[in-house]
C-alpha cells in the first residue's frame, strides 16, 4: 500500500496549510443528541469549519 500525501484545500478561501482538527463523540442540545461522532477540520485562515462526516464514510469493518 502506498502512503500518499493528503492535500486539503479550504472550499471557502482556498488556503491549504493552516488546519486545526478536533474530535468529538457527539453534539448535544440538552439531553438530545443532534449529531454523532465526528472529526472536524477548521481552516485557521478564514475559520470555516469542515466536517469529515459529510465527506467520508466510516469504515464499518471489525
Amino acid at each position: 500500500m502506498a502512503r500518499a500525501i493528503l492535500h486539503l484545500i479550504c472550499g471557502n478561501c482556498g488556503c491549504n496549510d493552516m488546519w486545526e482538527w478536533t474530535h468529538r463523540k457527539e453534539l448535544r442540545d440538552g439531553n438530545e443528541i443532534i449529531d454523532t461522532e465526528d472529526v472536524q477540520l477548521q481552516c485557521k485562515n478564514c475559520y470555516t469549519l469542515h466536517s469529515l462526516n459529510r465527506n467520508a464514510s466510516k469504515n464499518q469493518s471489525t
